[in-house]
């Protein structure tokens, strides 16, 4: 039944040449409760139908200018037609016109002379079969809605995206014509969902769709397309990645303004529950037939372009090369060795010391792991870390660095070694893990508290930015163990002097950002003084890192800061050569 109807009585159109069958009709149905229209032949119906959109038509075999067949077959071809009920009116042995009939499309017969009551029968039942099988219809939708389409977006999914792609490189092949596709990803996605929730996140990311599809409808290359096809031209794959299908492209330069849109278009802010949230995207293309000829092959070579385009910087696009394969593979055999690397534990901590700009002596070392690789020799850790983050081999990692860590301090108080500080960094998953607490009070169980003061972890703003009840428990836990916290790269995160309030932080460390031109820039002088005087009032101490200079380091001291770390000192080392310099009781006195 036609919905938009759907609180009245059902509408029947009476399509007969003869007016006395057509007033007895009318007289019949009325009575069983139905709304009646009526057609003296099939022009006429034809009009009638399109004007009125009835839930059922009752149509006699022989009539003028346009006959019972040919008027069903038309209104099976209208939009509105294709399942309405047809109830055709033929011979009482004419069964050449009910073969006839049913093959035009009609729902069902009813024979003369008209049995008025089994009429009006025969079309509630018409009705009532049109409603279960449009019902049918309607659970069909949603299931294939379930399978092909993307919930939170309301974008194809990845098995809609799949075979959409195979469907229009058939037909590139056929036409001759370039396609391309785009494979997005947006840059530094994981932070803003940790750091605000995964709901902002969803927000977010259906924010994001909405723009996308808007640089697509714009796109001069879609604007050539049949506007009735039904195509999935814009996925999302999961998380925060989405294909695009750019079809029937004239040359590459078409996906790369595509791709230069939705960058523009993604530059400015959204706005989510209050937040000012920037985000980026890293774009990959690959171009049919350039780069491949299949769709698992375009799709693969789209891929490498999109980390091609994060190495490059980020927030922009870059095509497939054939040399990129090379690199792929590199890369490959690289997390492989990561992978090997983490389960194996073949890292050794390092310690760069910290030293008091009150007596210069050393104060404590912050534990940073090195990666020595087998043929590679010494990798960096801004090459190792990330990847060990992308790969979601965090976790572990940092445990074992809080384990390793944690083990030598006691090895150092069993050697008789003065206590100092030792720092950790911690990720922000260990602490949503909530068995942080639980693993240092293992390692340290059964010493005192005192050598636990000793022991700090190190956070990055973002983890303080999330100011839930589970994060606040944690925090707890290590305060009750004796365990210090520290705020690592202070200034340049989400900075809130809120969870300086709500959270029982001991030390802030003033990022490089601001010590590198402390000498010459007097807005990074009165950033560092006011950091330094507002954690003095707080009562925290007070790390400046990347000191570099005996000039740096004067005017820190005379600033008030309390502790220096970087080359000026020395740069990470063994734990050996680090104890034997505590041994030494080294001093950097002189650079006062």
């Amino acid at each position: 039944m036609n919905k938009r109807r759907a609180q009245l009585a059902p509408l029947i159109l009476i399509v007969d040449d003869d007016l006395t069958i057509r007033i007895l009709m009318r007289a019949s149905l009325k009575k069983a409760g139905f709304r009646v229209a009526e057609a003296e032949n099939g022009l006429v119906a034809v009009a009638q139908f399109e004007k009125l959109q009835p839930d059922a038509v009752l149509l006699d075999v022989l009539m003028p200018k346009l006959d019972g067949f040919d008027t069903c077959r038309v209104i099976r071809k209208h939009p509105s037609g294709i399942h309405t009920p047809i109830l055709m009116v033929t011979g009482l042995d004419d069964l050449e016109s009910i073969h006839r009939s049913f093959d035009s499309g009609a729902t069902d017969f009813i024979t003369k002379p008209i049995n008025w009551p089994v009429l009006n029968f025969r079309v509630k039942y018409m009705l009532r079969a049109s409603e279960a099988f449009r019902d049918v219809i309607d659970k069909q939708l949603q299931i294939q809605e379930l399978a092909y389409y993307d919930h939170l977006t309301g974008l194809a999914n990845r098995t809609m995206f799949k075979d959409s792609l195979e469907i229009i490189l058939a037909e590139s092949v056929e036409e001759n014509a370039q396609l391309a596709i785009l494979f997005m990803d947006l840059d530094r996605f994981k932070t803003i969902n940790d750091t605000l929730g995964h709901h902002v996140g969803d927000v977010l990311l259906q924010n994001v769709a909405k723009r996308i599809s808007s640089c697509i409808r714009d796109s001069d290359s879609f604007r050539r397309l049949d506007k009735n096809e039904a195509r999935s031209y814009v996925s999302r794959l999961g998380g925060d990645e989405f294909t695009i299908i750019l079809p029937r492209l004239n040359n590459p330069e078409g996906a790369s303004k595509v791709a230069q849109r939705i960058n523009e278009s993604l530059a400015s802010s959204f706005i989510i529950e209050g937040h000012e949230i920037f985000i980026s995207a890293s774009i990959g293309i690959s171009i049919f037939p350039l780069d491949g000829t299949d769709a698992e092959e375009l799709m693969k070579y789209a891929d490498l372009a999109m980390y091609h385009a994060k190495e490059q910087g980020r927030n922009g696009f870059q095509f497939y090369k054939k040399s990129l394969n090379i690199k792929a593979g590199e890369r490959l055999s690289f997390e492989n060795d990561i992978r090997k690397a983490v389960s194996n534990e073949e890292f050794t901590l390092y310690y760069q010391p910290q030293i008091s700009m009150h007596d210069g002596r050393i104060s404590g070392g912050e534990a940073l792991a090195r990666w020595h690789h087998p043929t590679l020799g010494q990798v960096p850790p801004n090459d190792f870390i990330p990847s060990i983050e992308e790969l979601g081999l965090i976790i572990p990692f940092t445990n074992w660095v809080i384990d390793r860590a944690a083990r030598q301090q006691l090895d150092w108080e069993h050697k008789e070694m003065r206590s100092i500080r030792v720092t950790v960094n911690i990720s922000s998953q260990n602490i949503a893990q909530q068995q942080l607490s639980q693993q240092l009070r293992r390692i340290f169980d059964g010493h005192n508290a005192q050598q636990r003061r000793f022991f700090e972890i190190e956070l990055t703003e973002s983890v303080f930015a999330e100011q839930n009840d589970e994060t606040v428990q944690v925090f707890q836990e290590l305060k009750e163990l004796g365990i210090t916290i520290a705020v690592d790269d202070f200034g340049t995160g989400f900075s809130s002097l809120m969870y300086l309030k709500s959270f029982p932080i001991d030390s802030i460390k003033i990022d490089r950002f601001f010590v590198k031109d402390i000498l010459t820039s007097p807005q990074d002088a009165g950033i560092v003084r006011a950091i330094i005087a507002m954690a003095q009032s707080l009562k925290m101490t007070v790390i400046a890192e990347g000191v570099e200079t005996s000039e740096q380091f004067r005017l820190l001291r005379e600033m008030g800061c309390d502790i220096g770390q970087g080359f000026l000192f020395s740069s990470a080392i063994p734990a050996e050569e680090f104890a034997q310099l505590v041994q030494d009781d080294v001093s950097f006195a002189d650079l006062m």
